[in-house]
């Protein structure tokens, strides 16, 4: 240490030195910084210290600094947003048999009570339904009845992603008895399906509303909502069902969390396993393995590096941040936000937006206020 001190000081000497004896048309504030730089590369214990070494830190991970940690970050958040916004709901409404919203098993479609539509701010002049889709054993098959135009009654389809797949209903292409596989189904079509969708992902979401016109059209608009259905192919086909392979779903990041907590990097890693890249997706998928974060493999955040543990937080931040001016902007408007990956492809901002104004916003309709977030 002692050594290092006295290097020091001869290295500041020496920039004196040579600072006083430079003449020209160089200022002394740039000879100084000539000569150190001079200087440093010979003499021990002198070091050049960049505006941005913070940005050059290493994260502990070769070939990856700070700053590039931090953009691969932001990226990896504004992709995983809606997959960790739709596993939400899922885990709520569908795998957590004894928390308070639960509504029923996957692969079943639910109602979702005034009680509950109201807490979420929902518009109250409709009601609601939900189903969470398990396709890795198999299909599911979807029954919707036909229904006059007078009536907006509407089922959407959207993959873990919630690029949307398909609408069923008065404003999508109507009723009838669909089929619904995961990326690796290669059955046959069964007879009476009307059309199959195909699903990127093994998790998939169904979210309906029913317009009510009046209090006293209730009874009218639960009738209608009744008759939706959702079953396992093996059930439409009336035959044993096939055993998913088990599974230990993680509970999620509590909402209220959700935006700050680093486990939303653990959580997306859970569900990566859950969807297949796509060709427009390797890239982000490379960048975020190049972190750690690997489908279905644990990414223990708190064991991290200190230093990529803040190029995490930071790149969240900024991604927020992002969504937050970009949801200003939208107001109430939900066009743009939500459609299938022809429309969006690999706009992820505008999907990360669409996700974080609730699943139950339909595209080119209103959506709820966001919720109030501590900062």
């Amino acid at each position: 240490m002692r050594h290092r001190q006295s290097s020091n000081g001869f290295c500041r000497a020496a920039c004196r030195l040579v600072t006083g004896r430079v003449t020209g048309r160089l200022t002394a504030r740039l000879a100084s910084l000539a000569a150190t730089v001079a200087l440093a590369a010979f003499l021990p214990g002198c070091s050049v210290t960049s505006p941005d070494a913070a940005g050059a830190q290493s994260v502990g991970i070769e070939g990856i600094t700070g700053q590039q940690a931090r953009s691969i970050a932001r990226e990896a958040y504004l992709y995983g947003a809606p997959m960790v916004a739709s596993y939400q709901a899922m885990y709520a409404y569908s795998l957590d048999k004894t928390g308070a919203h639960y509504k029923g098993p996957p692969n079943t479609i639910n109602p979702v009570g005034t009680a509950a539509a109201a807490a979420a701010n929902l518009d109250p002049g409709y009601l609601y339904s939900y189903a969470a889709l398990d396709l890795r054993a198999e299909p599911v098959v979807i029954t919707v009845p036909r229904i006059g135009k007078r009536r907006e009654a509407s089922l959407q389809l959207m993959d873990l992603y919630t690029y949307r797949l398909a609408r069923f209903g008065s404003s999508g292409i109507g009723g009838g008895t669909f089929l619904i596989a995961g990326p690796s189904w290669k059955g046959k079509t069964p007879a009476g399906i009307t059309k199959v969708f195909r699903s990127e992902t093994e998790l998939a979401t169904l979210v309906g509303r029913t317009q009510r016109f009046s209090p006293a059209d209730q009874e009218n608009a639960r009738r209608i909502q009744m008759r939706y259905k959702v079953q396992p192919l093996s059930a439409f086909q009336k035959r044993a069902a096939p055993a998913p392979a088990p599974v230990d779903w993680a509970a999620p990041v509590p909402r209220a969390q959700m935006y700050a907590s680093l486990a939303f990097y653990d959580e997306l890693a859970f569900l990566l396993q859950f969807a297949p890249a796509h060709a427009s997706d390797k890239g982000v998928r490379e960048r975020m393995a190049s972190l750690g974060m690997r489908p279905g493999e644990p990414f223990e955040t708190a064991t991290l590096n200190p230093a990529l543990r803040r190029a995490l937080q930071e790149g969240m931040h900024d991604a927020q941040n992002d969504i937050d001016k970009n949801r200003a902007a939208k107001g109430t408007d939900t066009d743009g936000l939500f459609g299938g990956r022809d429309a969006l492809k690999n706009d992820y901002l505008s999907r990360a937006t669409g996700a974080q104004m609730g699943l139950f916003a339909f595209g080119g309709s209103s959506a709820p206020p966001a919720p109030a977030r501590k900062k």
